[in-house]
């Protein structure tokens, strides 16, 4: 069977499509890294349960709660084939034909959702190729993406709870008061609150969503710490209308139909707030995210971090290293490095579905190499329709800044010997899993 990319390397080459189409940053690159968060799913909560939130019934969706949606699916394709036009036109990857053996390593999560992710992004960048997908599944928990419920290290609820409460000021009702705009305009959508979520919270019913306290709870045996409440609800909810919407759901199904594009816009920051606490907040994130970073920045630089050995050989020699993880992984990479990003149509350190931080190794033209980090991602609107991904409509693509390490030049670079020091001291190697 014929396959496309004959076409593909035609089209590029009659277009006069180059590196330069898709490249933030100088030099030739010779690995990337890409770590990448699932595509679009279905909430990971029943109806039944986010019926206490809204005075109307919940959509309903046709898989499993937190799976993959069909549609999720082919969105991942899309970056895939994105992904082997812009590598192809850097020469990392070949235009045509099947990447070379070892080319191409892939590493996802055991969850259905970042499988079913990891598939649907070979299927666009390289289809029909056989190309692996390695995975601890059928096991229930990774420890390289979620180290402290895989028992490799433990979060001490108390210190967790002093470092987020350090970060808003004692109380909660900071956050309340910076987001009143987006409280209430999620109140607005959602009509919150059932009588019994305001018993549950000492509040009188009838009660709304800004009314409702928020607190943090220490989960038994040292498996962290959850937020319950008002915050927790918001954060929720307004994800749920931003999966809606990138899932193509009539408008009058989005937020039953109050919730449209400039409404999701404005309540987001709820959800982006939460996770700026839960797994951006230093502790936190070192104690989540340094098994994953260990990997990460070990694939880009070649080094041995964290307490791991070199990088093995399947990932030394691959040209595309990806891992398909979650949110919160990319948030905790985001807080080890202490590296913030901010992407048209979205808040601040937004992780859209399937959105990838990706790591660029470059050979300078002094001969130096250059660690370049980005952020990138589809706009709500190309998830909605489902649009190609081409040099001429690409995905939203940022420079992302590594404080102690960038360069205050286009991309933002750092040597690679400086990155490998950031890394060094961000990572908590206890927290490490060394597990095959």
């Amino acid at each position: 069977m014929k396959r496309p990319w004959g076409r593909l390397a035609t089209a590029l080459l009659l277009s006069g499509v180059s590196a330069a189409a898709f490249a933030q940053s100088s030099g030739t690159l010779l690995q990337a890294v890409l770590v990448s968060r699932h595509g679009v799913r279905t909430p990971t909560m029943s109806n039944e349960v986010l019926a206490n939130f809204a005075a109307q019934p919940w959509p309903a969706w046709k898989e499993p709660l937190g799976n993959l949606t069909a549609k999720g699916k082919r969105l991942a394709t899309l970056v895939g084939r994105y992904q082997r036009s812009a590598l192809a036109a850097e020469k990392l990857l070949p235009a045509s034909g099947c990447p070379e053996p070892g080319s191409v390593y892939v590493y996802a999560d055991v969850a259905e959702r970042t499988g079913q992710t990891a598939e649907g992004f070979l299927e666009g960048l390289a289809p029909g190729c056989g190309i692996p997908i390695r995975s601890k599944a059928p096991a229930n928990i990774d420890g390289v993406f979620h180290p402290v419920a895989a028992g490799v290290c433990r979060i001490d609820a108390l210190e967790a709870q002093t470092a987020i409460l350090e970060r808003v000021g004692g109380s909660f009702s900071s956050v309340l008061a910076a987001h009143r705009d987006a409280f209430d305009a999620l109140q607005s959508i959602l009509g919150c609150c059932a009588p019994g979520v305001c018993a549950a919270f000492g509040r009188p019913a009838p009660c709304t969503l800004p009314a409702v306290p928020t607190a943090l709870v220490g989960l038994p045996d040292g498996a962290g710490i959850s937020l319950i409440g008002g915050l927790s609800i918001a954060s929720t909810a307004s994800e749920i209308f931003l999966l809606e919407y990138a899932d193509g759901r009539p408008l009058p199904e989005v937020g039953w139909g109050r919730a449209d594009l400039s409404a999701i816009q404005k309540v987001l920051p709820l959800h982006d707030a939460v996770f700026d606490l839960l797994f951006r907040t230093p502790y936190l994130a070192r104690r989540e995210g340094s098994s994953l970073l260990a990997r990460a920045a070990g694939a880009v630089t070649g080094l041995p971090l964290g307490g791991l050995g070199a990088p093995e050989a399947a990932v030394r020699d691959a040209r595309l290293v990806a891992f398909v993880g979650h949110d919160d992984n990319l948030a905790n990479l985001g807080g080890l490095l202490e590296a913030r990003w901010s992407m048209p149509g979205y808040p601040e350190n937004e992780t859209p579905p399937a959105g990838a931080l990706l790591f660029e190794r470059r050979r300078m033209a002094s001969g130096s190499e250059e660690i370049f980090l980005s952020f990138v991602a589809q706009t709500p609107d190309q998830m909605r329709s489902e649009a190609p991904l081409t040099p001429a409509a690409p995905p939203i693509r940022v420079p992302v800044r590594i404080p102690g390490c960038s360069r205050d030049a286009p991309g933002y670079p750092c040597s690679a010997a400086e990155f490998a020091q950031v890394v060094a001291r961000a990572i908590d190697p206890d927290c490490v899993d060394r597990t095959p």
